[in-house]
């Protein structure tokens, strides 16, 4: 998602992929508060924010980022993984954390229990 490109515009939801991975802990542009803001104020219905955690809770100017992860955490809204349900057993989730566990956990995008 380029976040420039949604200044004034919005989705009912909105795949956010924090690419920013690094030892040294570098966000660029991403540590600028207007940034976040427009991040977070674009998706009308669902926010998925898909990225390394770490990186940014260490990052030089992290505080806006530090925050947002304070309030995600109480809310219960952070998995070490993508959180998939089954359409005909509702009640089963399953987390994938690697892309084998789509076909192992979520195989045809249902779950691994008979129809």
């Amino acid at each position: 998602m380029f976040i420039d490109n949604y200044q004034g515009e919005e989705s009912d939801i909105v795949i956010a992929s924090l690419t920013r991975s690094n030892p040294e802990r570098k966000i660029g542009f991403m540590s600028a508060p207007e940034r976040v803001n427009v991040l977070l104020s674009r998706a009308r219905d669902g926010l998925i924010m898909i990225g390394d955690a770490n990186t940014f809770l260490e990052a030089k100017g992290s505080k806006v980022w530090a925050q947002l992860f304070v309030l995600l955490k109480e809310k219960s809204y952070i998995y070490n993984g993508l959180p998939v349900k089954c359409e005909k057993h509702p009640n089963r989730t399953s987390f994938l954390t690697c892309p084998d566990d789509f076909d192992q956990k979520s195989p045809d995008g249902g779950c691994t229990q008979p129809w």
